[in-house]
């Protein structure tokens, strides 16, 4: 489930999220078994390693595993996910410049065929994957590579019989009577810088004998190769005499490679083998530093109550329409047929929304049980546009509601007496939509005060002592989190999933009927996971430690002769607009509280008084604290100032409203002061 959801009151997650911090942590490590001595690695993109390992004389070491090595940054251990050889890899490709002197001198000397037999060492270690650039000298003509115009002639291809047939070609028809090697050199190192930095480049360079022709001298071609990145040179030098030659030693070792001598031809085969050996035996590891960190839960504690709940709810005796129109509208809880009343009972409705859209039905109900009474339906509008002086439609909407309660609870025309009017006897404000919305209504009045007494219900609430759980994940990722996940968990598996996209959020409020006091009840412990996504698609979890629920049940307290706890709940008939004196029907309420809180040990109240949204905030805080200031004098007046210290009282306006006020029977309903005794009780 995506998006964002609610728990008791809030869930905060608050994350520590360290992205492409490692480093800080300094350079990647590697380390291998004890029988390499000498080991390098390049990296690669998408953390790979491209290895060479080499025993004590410089050989290659073979079959070597990812079993052999580590990889790590500081105190962090990298997970290897793949080790394979260069030879067999299919992610790594091989770029090699081959550079290969095609002098008359070769033919001279017998060269050719074991050259052409030697290049085969080479060819067979190719793959698909691999580009290789075949450079040659040339005489008469000369190509273009950047601002150079060079004696050279070229072949790029991953195409081993291509090669092949431009290789042997070279020497059949192309042999040359100059030696151009630095100029086939600086081509080579042109075709290099073409190259990716990130890509392996290799160049060969085979030589018969020294550079005569070239334009250009050595420490040009030195100067040309400076700064090449991932760049390895091996050199043969077949030229006549014992030394190695100086230039193409140095350039090979400052490129990360090496010169082999060679003084016949049939030793040419070998030397190419070894070169070809120091290319392709290698090896691929791909690596991944997974993100770490740690989650925990707070509270780990969570108790959670049965309460007894004795609710006293105010009778909101309007009934509202919508502009111009005269049929009860479908939000009240209406019934269709007279037979279905019968199973009706105000006592098992709960909370004062569910009590008033039933207003209809409870007023049918006690004026069927009180047969003496009678009422008055008196139809009001707002006098304002398309209502503007209709008494008509005044009269429509009081008759509406009396054939309700004649067609549905039988009640006698003769015991409701119908009034039509302009605006109500004590009107809301008609200078705002909103105000004249609450004037288009139908008010139901009575000299019977059971009629319009408050509805009472009691039953068994679920509460918990906390209203706030926090997860704390500080998580460590070395790359870019790209999703998110976070599961619940209950006793029996998972309770409830939400996910997100991006870093995952610092601060999430859940909303979701999954962790309500009563759901969390039927678990024993509840824990989390987090999951987080990064670029590479890798994921990581970590889970919490458990947080405990403890479901104190009311049937247990009452065993062991304990106290259990209960809270009455009331709230006064509704204030009128704007207005915070307590009239008759509040003072028969308030008298009740006070000889409850007589009656009771240990009473704690608590009232508070609220207001709709019509109007300034401060100004309705104010308007809001005269109402539960009014209140609280009461009951002090009754009690005693002895008193004092067990009843508090607050007003908040129209901040944490009882109900929305979008609809004008809600914000009726917001004013008032609502009263609240909690204690405990032994049967």
């Amino acid at each position: 489930m995506k998006g964002i959801i609610t728990l008791i009151g809030a869930i905060c997650i608050a994350l520590t999220l360290a992205s492409g911090a490692m480093a800080d942590e300094g350079p990647l490590k590697l380390t291998g078994p004890e029988s390499v001595a000498q080991l390098e690695f390049r990296e690669l993109a998408n953390n790979k390693l491209l290895i060479s390992a080499y025993d004590r004389d410089g050989n290659p070491v073979l079959n070597l595993t990812k079993d052999d090595f580590t990889v790590s940054r500081g105190e962090k251990m990298a997970q290897i996910l793949s080790f394979d050889p260069l030879a067999t890899s299919q992610e790594v490709s091989l770029n090699i410049v081959m550079v290969v002197d095609n002098s008359f001198s070769m033919k001279m000397r017998n060269a050719v065929q074991p050259v052409l037999s030697a290049m085969e060492n080479v060819f067979k270690i190719l793959r698909p994957i691999d580009n290789v650039t075949l450079i040659v000298f040339q005489d008469r003509n000369t190509m273009p590579f950047g601002n150079r115009n060079l004696h050279v002639n070229w072949k790029q291809s991953s195409n081993v019989d291509e090669l092949r047939a431009f290789l042997k070609n070279s020497f059949d028809q192309g042999l040359t009577e100059k030696t151009y090697l630095f100029e086939a050199m600086l081509a080579g190192i042109s075709k290099v810088q073409e190259m990716p930095s990130e890509a392996n480049k290799f160049m060969i360079i085979f030589s018969d004998g020294e550079d005569i022709n070239s334009a250009f001298k050595s420490p040009v071609v030195t100067g040309a190769a400076a700064g090449i990145s991932n760049f390895e040179a091996y050199a043969i030098d077949y030229m006549p005499g014992k030394q190695l030659d100086g230039f193409l030693n140095s350039f090979s070792k400052s490129h990360g490679g090496e010169a082999w001598k060679a003084y016949e031809a049939d030793e040419l085969p070998s030397i190419f083998e070894a070169v070809s050996s120091k290319m392709i035996h290698r090896y691929v590891l791909s690596y991944y530093f997974p993100p770490t960190g740690n989650i925990t839960m707070v509270p780990g504690l969570i108790n959670i109550e049965e309460v007894t709940t004795i609710e006293t709810s105010p009778m909101l005796n309007y009934i509202y329409f919508d502009t111009g129109r005269s049929i009860i509208p479908d939000r009240y809880k209406l019934f269709n047929l007279q037979k279905e009343t019968a199973g009706f009972s105000e006592n098992a409705l709960r909370g004062g929304e569910e009590k008033y859209l039933h207003m209809l039905n409870v007023i049918g109900s006690r004026l069927s049980q009180n047969t003496n009474a009678t009422i008055r339906i008196i139809g009001c509008n707002s006098d304002f546009g398309e209502e503007k002086d209709r008494t008509d439609l005044s009269r429509a909407r009081a008759e509406s509601v009396r054939a309700y309660f004649q067609y549905i609870w039988g009640i006698s025309p003769e015991r409701m007496e119908v009034i039509a009017k302009n605006l109500p006897e004590i009107p809301s404000t008609s200078r705002l939509d909103l105000g004249r919305e609450e004037n288009q209504r139908v008010e139901i009045r009575t000299d019977h005060i059971e009629i319009l007494d408050p509805v009472r219900s009691t039953y068994i609430d679920i509460r918990s002592d906390t209203d706030l759980i926090r997860i704390l994940p500080q998580i460590e990722s070395e790359y870019e989190l790209v999703s998110w996940e976070i599961k619940f968990l209950g006793d029996e598996g998972p309770v409830e999933t939400i996910s997100g996209d991006g870093p995952i959020q610092s601060d999430i409020v859940l909303s979701s009927e999954a962790f309500l006091p009563e759901k969390l009840a039927g678990y024993g412990h509840l824990n989390a996971t987090v999951a987080v996504t990064d670029v590479n698609g890798k994921t990581f979890e970590i889970e919490s430690t458990p947080v405990n629920i403890n479901f104190i049940r009311r049937e247990q307290l009452r065993a062991q002769n304990l106290g259990y706890m209960v809270e009455e709940k009331y709230a006064l008939i509704l204030f009128d607009f704007d207005r915070s004196d307590i009239k008759e029907r509040n003072a028969v309420i308030v008298n009740h509280i006070v000889n409850r809180i007589r009656t009771i040990e240990d009473v704690a109240v608590n009232i508070v008084g609220h207001t709709d949204i019509i109007g300034s905030e401060d100004y309705n805080i104010k308007l809001s604290e005269r109402r539960a200031k009014a209140v609280y004098d009461q009951l002090l007046v009754e009690l005693g100032r002895d008193k004092a210290h067990v009843i508090q009282y607050s007003g908040v306006g129209p901040f944490d409203p009882l109900y929305d006020n979008m609809l004008p029977e809600n914000r009726a309903l917001n004013r008032t002061v609502t009263i609240t005794l909690i204690y405990q009780q032994k049967d």
